[in-house]
């Protein structure tokens, strides 16, 4: 994780996940990205603030970082995307109307959130657009705000976590226009899943499981502690792998299914079928879960670099960064953001 330099174009990506904390620098120079410094901690889950505020300073110091501000994303149920046709208007006329026209779309009063919207197309035969609408919980945006300010930090951008790793990837990948992809970022608590059709987001779901599904019922199961499932999770001990395995099945399984429900409801609405899937998250690194989720499916399915094409500090070794790249998809994501 390589012993950073202070740079002053230096743009720093911060993911506070439920089971770890990433944090990534990235060096601009003209059209050049190099990657300066990153670390991964592992957290509690369900950390108290006190607890986590600790981590952050402990996560910043392993990467000999102090950023004056950072990037910043939001996840979890307190966050909302919905994708919206609406009348043209003005982006200033927009920002007005969202306050009317939020509470359509979204589970929470308009009071309780922060809004942000982007014009992302026009549908020319009903003179409407198209609007991505992302709301957040003010208690979260508030903590999130608080936390940082506390540690003399501010943040620079706060974004969604998917699109986090949808930036990340078209940095460095091709995206053929008429391809619909879907991508997959398989998390500690939740599977987030981003369907873009002729290169641009138009389906967005949050699925409430993720690889702490697997360590609880690991631990539940094999009568373990929550530390000796995670371990068994990564690697099973022999007198507990066929059964390890079988839970891994059965809660990827379950995945598997809510994307049969989301693909289904995307192909109903929008006419078009996902062909291919980009994975993304902690599972990437376990290639069996891959196989197993695309063979579910029916459909091909790949993880991917998120260093693409960005360069690496001389200080950090190759192989190193590779092993963990899969997890740091939202904090590059986050750093590649000006």
């Amino acid at each position: 994780m390589a012993k950073n330099k202070r740079i002053t174009n230096e743009t720093v990506g911060l993911d506070i996940g439920s089971y770890s904390l990433k944090v990534v620098s990235l060096e601009k120079r003209a059209e050049t990205q190099t990657l300066r410094a990153y670390n991964i901690k592992s957290v509690p889950w369900n950390i108290k603030e006190t607890e986590l505020k600790k981590a952050i300073k402990e996560l910043l110091k392993g990467a000999e970082l102090s950023p004056s501000e950072v990037n910043l994303s939001l996840s979890g149920p307190d966050v909302i995307v919905r994708f919206v046709n609406l009348p043209k208007m003005k982006k200033d006329q927009l920002e007005s109307a969202l306050v009317y026209e939020a509470e359509k779309y979204i589970p929470f009063s308009v009071n309780e959130v922060v809004l942000d919207s982007i014009i992302i197309g026009e549908i020319q035969e009903h003179g409407q657009m198209k609007v991505l609408l992302a709301a957040a919980k003010r208690e979260l945006v508030d903590a999130r705000i608080r936390l940082l300010s506390e540690l003399g930090i501010g943040i620079n951008i706060l974004d969604i976590a998917p699109f986090a790793v949808y930036n990340a990837f078209i940095r460095s990948h091709e995206l053929p226009a008429e391809e619909v992809s879907a991508f997959l970022n398989i998390g500690h608590s939740q599977t987030d899943v981003l369907v873009f059709s002729d290169g641009m987001p138009c389906f967005m779901r949050q699925i409430q499981i993720g690889g702490k599904n697997i360590t609880d019922l690991i631990s539940r199961e094999l009568s373990v502690s929550e530390d000796e499932a995670e371990k068994a999770k990564s690697v099973p001990d022999e007198s507990l792998g066929d059964d390890v395995r079988a839970i891994q099945i059965q809660v990827i399984k379950e995945i598997v299914n809510e994307l049969h429900l989301s693909f289904g409801y995307f192909e109903n609405r929008y006419n078009k079928r996902v062909s291919k899937i980009y994975c993304s998250g902690g599972a990437v690194s376990q290639k069996d879960k891959i196989a197993l989720i695309g063979k579910e499916l029916g459909m091909d399915i790949k993880g991917w670099d998120p260093i693409g094409r960005i360069k690496l500090d001389e200080t950090i070794p190759e192989e190193e960064i590779l092993s963990v790249s899969p997890q740091l998809a939202v904090a590059i994501g986050l750093a590649l953001r000006t």
